[in-house]
Parts: C-alpha cells; structure tokens; sequence
C-alpha cells in the first residue's frame, strides 16, 4: 500500500513538473524568436528523468545528438530527392559519424531522429535546423532547472526502507537457525532454510540497487547535503548485513551437514542457539538505526564468551567449523 502510493505521487509530481516546464520552455523559444517553439516542450518531456543526475546526461546526449544531426544533414536536405533512399543514406552518414565520435547509444538516437526530422521540415521551413538546436537547449535547461527546484527527486528514504525490510528478514532466518537446533534437529530442514537464504540474496540485491539509485539521486541535488550522511550510514549497515548473510550461508551448509551424523549434544544445542539468537537480535536492530561502536564490543564480548569450543569426537568438526564462521563474522563486524 505504502509503495502504492509513492508511486502515485511521483507520478502526480512529474506530470506537474512537465507541466510546467513545457510552458516555461515554449514562451521562452518564442522569446528567443523561435517558429518551432513545441521542440522546446519536446524537449522537457524527454529530459525529465528519474534523477537530475540522468536528466542532465540525458539532456547533454540529446543536445550533442541534435547539433551532429543537423551539422550533419541542413546542406545535403536542398540537394538531395525526398524519398526513403535519401533519408536512409542520411541517417546511415549521421549515425555513422556519431559512432565515429564515440557517442553513446542515446545520442545516436538523437541524431537519427534530428535527421528524420529535418528531413521533412526543412524544406517546408528553412530555420527549422537553427531552431531545433536552439529550442533543444532552452527545453534541456529548464526541465534540468524545474526537476531542481520542484521538489527534487531523492530516493535515500526508498533505500532505508528497503535495508530495514532486508535486515529483518536476516533477522528472522537466524531464528529459524536457532528454532533448528533448538527444537527441530533431524527435521532435515536444508531445504527451507536455503529457500529463505535465496529470498535475502534477492532482497540484498535489491537493497545495492536502492542504494545506487539514491547516491545518483543526490548528484547535482540542492538538497542533497543533508541525506549524504544518511546514505553514508545505509551503506555501513548494507556491509553489516552482507557479512551476515555469508555467514547465515556458511553456517547452514555446516548445520546441514552436522545434522547428519545425528550428534548434538546439550551443551552444543545451548551454545549454537544462544549464539544466533544475540545474532538474530544483532541483525534486527541493525536495520532500524545505527550500531555504534560500543553497542558492537557488547555484542563481541557476549558471542566471545560462549565460544569455547568443548572436545568431542563425531561432531568437533563440524562444532569447529561453527564457531569458526562466528570469528570469521566478529571480526568483520569490528
């Protein structure tokens, strides 16, 4: 529901801010003495973009794109017969010439359709070429300057969501880790466990996507400042919870394995479940704030004070191995 309705309003506010840059933009090609002035509009609406930081790429390929095409085809458009071969030999040229200045896939687009374009208005108009550039520019910077001023795009809120839900899902299969050894052993629950451990690597995918997004949210933002610290902390927490989910990982594999000799002994079973219930609580909390440094040592100290690992014969190997990832995991927390 609540995704629901950020959708709508960012979709209720791009409308309005291409609102009202297509009608800055076109009174002010007219101003500039514009017979085209809908290129500038044009413009707007293509420019606008999820993140300033992609509208104003956009915008400089699409301006590049439209001065290489226009360079390109204004002289040849009076000379040459207007049918689908000679527009096919322009666009071939144009394209061709993009590619050769190492323009991106997007600019290249922009000049076919710059040479489309001119191809059929520049006969009817013989400033269209001059006003498709000029009127590219005004669009490009108003819609840049609109998507600045109005409400800029910022998606570190998106990013914190998407790191809570992904810290409570670790969270919960530590758990279910402890509920294994606790009170199900033997139920050979592998297979659960490793559907739950595929789930949190699609949602820590998710949460690298979110965060990318927000970090070029920021680019060229006035208002950025203030959220940079924030997304500073989202990606020490992303860390936090990379190194748990190895170790979740590295750990069900061990416990999948330990559960087949049958042997968990009580002092075994009570230390594995204390050690991935203060995880469990660990991981919780790592998603709704920060974890400070004093608040990491309390939790070292607690883990390091359960890990002394008892000799037994069958399952030493695969207890070492246990109590191994959990140093392996201390120390990365540290």
């Amino acid at each position: 529901m609540k995704k629901d309705k950020k959708d709508f309003a960012n979709k209720t506010l791009l409308i309005w801010k291409m609102a009202i840059a297509s009608a800055i933009s076109w009174e002010l090609a007219k101003l500039a003495g514009s017979n085209h002035p809908y290129l500038a509009p044009l413009s707007v609406i293509l420019c606008l973009q999820t993140t300033i930081y992609k509208s104003i790429r956009f915008s400089f390929h699409r301006i590049a794109g439209t001065v290489v095409g226009v360079l390109m085809v204004s002289w040849f458009v009076s000379h040459l017969p207007m049918n689908g071969w000679s527009l096919g030999l322009l666009m071939l040229a144009g394209t061709l010439a993009a590619k050769w200045l190492k323009m991106d896939e997007t600019a290249i687009h922009q000049v076919a359709l710059t040479i489309l374009l001119l191809f059929t208005f520049e006969r009817k108009s013989g400033d269209y070429g001059f006003d498709r550039v000029v009127d590219t520019i005004i669009g490009a910077a108003v819609a840049v300057i609109v998507h600045m001023i109005l409400f800029p795009p910022d998606f570190t809120k998106d990013a914190e969501i998407a790191i809570k839900k992904t810290s409570h899902k670790l969270s919960v299969l530590l758990g279910e880790m402890a509920n294994w050894v606790d009170d199900e052993w033997g139920a050979n629950k592998r297979t659960e466990m490793e559907n739950r451990r595929k789930d949190l690597l699609d949602d820590l995918h998710t949460v690298k996507d979110s965060l990318n997004i927000a970090s070029r949210s920021l680019k060229f933002n006035p208002l950025g400042k203030k959220h940079k610290e924030a997304l500073s902390s989202h990606k020490t927490r992303l860390k936090l919870l990379e190194n748990g989910f190895e170790y979740a990982s590295a750990v069900i594999g061990t416990l999948s394995e330990w559960e087949k000799t049958g042997t968990l002994s009580p002092i075994d079973q009570t230390m594995l479940k204390t050690d991935l219930q203060v995880l469990k609580d660990f991981f919780k909390d790592a998603g709704s704030s920060d974890i400070n440094q004093e608040r990491r040592e309390a939790l070292i100290d607690l883990l390091q004070s359960t890990l002394a690992v008892p000799h037994g014969q069958n399952s030493e190997v695969y207890r070492n191995a246990f109590y191994l990832d959990t140093r392996r995991l201390l120390q990365r927390l540290k």
